[in-house]
């Protein structure tokens, strides 16, 4: 596994050139009103978490368990197969993971939301941000919370280089009980499919139109940038060539042609001109 570690004092990323992490998860939420007339408020989580490293996949899923089997193996499951290519559209960092420092962490994971415990009695220190999907009880509706850190997996990822593939046996019985899933055993599967899909492609939509703002604004910033430099470079050149001889008039052109932002930036070279020759100020302004 190729990687690079950043890290802080309580959390470290990994991001590797040749793995992928991703995951599905699912989380209803219900607020009622009991007979009692208090409130109760929860919810009810459920994952399918995966980790492809070259032609094997790392796969663990809540009530099933976890199994590594060859990547052809997974496409050859309608169901798996399904949920390994929505995890790709939800998550977009796939390269990386984040591990919590055991000493040095004050975040011990049992990812506790209100009276459910998505990973109940389990240390948890490997985890990914992503999208997930969320479903009210009460309205019925559903939405994509996007980049919240809410899957973590049981295992390290780094040693999963060293595993070959689970037993056929063992993965005849995952797939056995992986098959026994509510939305399988209901015939709901397609239905909540086509729901599913439906919100990805809004959310990708939605995550592609904000790259595409955040894209163009930084192009223009930059637009800026090399405007500015392209102009204070054609002032050095009037300068060096003598074309304006009167520094009362460099000043006058550097306000008009180079952006308020840029003024202080280019400010000192600027003042220099006449003591410094073409080249050494146009390596000024280009490192500016």
């Amino acid at each position: 596994m190729n990687s690079t570690i950043e890290a802080s004092s309580k959390t470290a990323y990994h991001t590797f050139t040749n793995v992928e992490f991703t995951g599905v998860y699912d989380r209803m939420v219900y607020d009622f009103t009991n007979n009692g007339g208090d409130n109760r408020i929860g919810s009810i989580g459920s994952y399918q978490l995966f980790i492809r490293y070259g032609d094997k996949v790392y796969v663990e899923v809540k009530g099933v368990g976890e199994i590594v089997m060859p990547y052809d193996m997974l496409q050859k499951n309608k169901y798996l197969n399904y949920y390994y290519n929505l995890s790709l559209k939800l998550s977009h960092e796939k390269n990386m993971v984040f591990q919590h420092l055991l000493y040095s962490c004050d975040y011990h994971i049992r990812y506790q939301i209100n009276d459910n415990a998505v990973y109940p009695d389990e240390e948890r220190w490997w985890g990914i941000s992503t999208a997930f999907i969320e479903t009210s009880m009460n309205t019925r509706g559903a939405k994509i919370v996007d980049n919240e850190t809410i899957c973590y997996y049981k295992i390290n990822p780094y040693d999963l280089e060293n595993w070959d593939c689970s037993s056929q046996e063992d993965v005849d019985t995952f797939l056995r009980i992986y098959m026994t899933r509510a939305e399988i055993q209901n015939n709901v599967f397609d239905r909540i499919c086509v729901i599913y899909n439906r919100l990805v492609s809004a959310h990708q939509e939605s995550w592609m139109t904000k790259e595409l703002n955040e894209i163009e604004k930084e192009l223009g910033e930059l637009s800026a940038i090399f405007e500015d430099k392209k102009n204070v470079i054609a002032l050095s050149i009037l300068s060096d060539s003598n074309a304006i001889e009167n520094g009362d008039v460099l000043a006058i052109l550097y306000n008009i042609i180079v952006s308020p932002e840029g003024h202080e930036k280019y400010k000192s070279i600027v003042s220099k001109l006449e003591k410094c020759g073409h080249l050494e100020s146009v390596s000024q302004i280009l490192e500016a």
